[in-house]
């Protein structure tokens, strides 16, 4: 066999074991399940209100959000419902809380937000978005108060 023959088989032979190694941790990787944080915790809330985003319901998520400055919580559903509409269409996404600082009554959850789209053979299909959330807390639970919307999913 010439030897230009052999480096072409060599080299098929490493591009499929590369493709078939992709493809077994896409197919695997990532259905761990996820180990739930402590609920009363800043990034408990911060989990449970990406998860709730994720597993599209909206209404549990809305009630992981602290009500707006002068507006009544059930008024302004509606309102932050309709802010969603085009995020709903995005692609798939996963977030990893990344840093918190918490102090008596406030805490920030830093999270990195993956967004993956197919942007075609020479683009990046992953867009990360850094999101710190700001939480309150409001008696035994913590709340978040920004950001409101779920921008960081466009």
């Amino acid at each position: 066999m010439k030897t230009s023959n052999r480096f072409l088989l060599v080299f098929g032979i490493i591009i499929v074991v590369i493709v078939g190694i992709a493809v077994t941790l896409a197919v695997t990787g990532g259905n761990a399940p996820v180990k739930l944080l402590p609920e009363d915790s800043p990034e408990g809330t911060v989990q449970r209100f990406l998860m709730s985003v994720k597993d599209r319901d909206y209404l549990k998520a809305y009630g992981y959000l602290a009500p707006q400055t002068g507006q009544v919580k059930s008024e302004t559903y509606e309102n932050w419902i309709r802010s969603t509409q085009t995020s709903r269409e995005s692609s798939s996404w996963k977030a990893s809380i990344l840093k918190s600082t918490v102090r008596e009554n406030s805490a920030t959850v830093e999270v990195a937000v993956d967004v993956f789209r197919p942007d075609g053979p020479l683009g990046n299909p992953v867009n990360t978005n850094r999101v710190t959330f700001i939480l309150q807390k409001e008696g035994d639970r913590w709340l978040i108060s920004q950001p409101a919307d779920i921008w960081w999913l466009y």
